[in-house]
């Protein structure tokens, strides 16, 4: 599915109150850290795939990652006013990668159990599909990031499934004469249930996005940033 070239899509202006990253705060609680883990794992597992790690080191590496994040209570001592959580999370599995192969071995924390069900036969199939050759791993990371967020907030769009349906098609640059024809929907009715998702589909990527965010500004660069990297 194509995405439209639609920077109005998530508003002009943004207000909310600063943050305090309550969310990462309160990752010690696996519930909480798993919001967190369905945007950020498929990032970090290209990351890792870029550095040259194959498929079955790459997936041990996230898993044993984030199982040490918790453990340690790493990310509840993530400060905002160093930068942005993705470069927190970038930083920190760098560190990770350059322990691990000093270690020369991979770390074995409760055996080969996991914390996390993560669906790495789709992340490689994504990652054999959306990496160039040639891309930084940090560049990956950050597109990854931002079509992963995209993929989770289209997922949770709640409503008609004719209006779904609808602003599926707007999206993929479908005439509304087409997609009337196949809805059945009249066409005021489909413009106003596209008007309404996009209203939805800018909430959910904002609170997605207000989860790490520092400050009203600090959202306003990564919205930026994020429907930059979209396009």
């Amino acid at each position: 599915m194509s995405r439209r070239d639609d920077t109005q899509m998530m508003g002009d202006q943004i207000h909310f109150p600063p943050t305090s990253w309550t969310l990462v705060r309160s990752s010690g609680n696996l519930k909480a850290l798993g919001s967190l883990v369905s945007v950020y794992w498929k990032p970090l597992y290209f990351f890792v795939r870029q550095q040259g790690y194959p498929n079955e080191t790459a997936k041990d590496i996230v898993q044993e990652f984030l199982k040490t994040m918790m453990e340690r209570g790493s990310l509840r001592r993530a400060d905002p006013a160093r930068g942005r959580f993705r470069t927190f999370l970038l930083a920190s599995l760098s560190n990770f990668l350059k322990d691990r192969a000093k270690a020369e071995s991979r770390l074995k924390r409760g055996g080969d159990q996991t914390i996390f069900s993560l669906d790495f036969a789709g992340g490689e199939a994504d990652y054999a599909r959306e990496a160039p050759r040639g891309e930084s791993p940090e560049t990956l990371l950050n597109r990854a990031w931002a079509g992963s967020l995209w993929r989770h907030a289209l997922d949770e769009l709640e409503g008609d499934p004719a209006h779904l349906e609808a602003f599926r098609g707007y999206l993929a640059d479908e005439s509304y004469a087409s997609i009337c024809a196949r809805t059945g929907l009249s066409e005021p009715a489909a413009k106003t249930a596209v008007h309404r998702l996009k209203a939805q589909l800018r909430e959910i990527v904002l609170s997605h996005l207000r989860q790490t965010a520092a400050s009203d500004d600090d959202l306003e660069t990564e919205l930026a940033e994020f429907l930059a990297l979209l396009r």
